[in-house]
């Protein structure tokens, strides 16, 4: 079953998802619906030990349904997504 990630009463405008752990080895689906349009992504940022982010890479691009992001190394990761500005509310959901 699918959890809200991103609701789409945040808007159209960029955001910033909330912090999420993964333990290594396990792995989350992200994906949009509607589907990501033209310049719209999903950009996946990794906590750091002095609790600044850094940009991982793009974990969904425009035009694509879903991306994985899986944990990898000993120990937690703490990660988050963030959802570029959007052409109408696109709420972002998990698996």
């Amino acid at each position: 079953m699918s959890t809200e990630y991103i609701a789409a009463s945040a808007g159209a405008g960029r955001v910033v998802g909330d912090d999420f752990t993964l333990t290594a080895g396990s792995s989350r689906l992200f994906y949009c619906k509607p589907t990501l349009g033209s310049n719209e992504n999903l950009t996946l940022e990794i906590k750091n030990a002095a609790g600044t982010y850094t940009t991982v890479g793009t974990l969904v691009d425009s035009g694509k349904g879903t991306g994985t992001v899986t944990a990898t190394g000993a120990g937690s990761s703490v990660f988050r997504v963030i959802r570029s500005a959007t052409s109408v509310a696109k709420p972002v959901y998990f698996d």
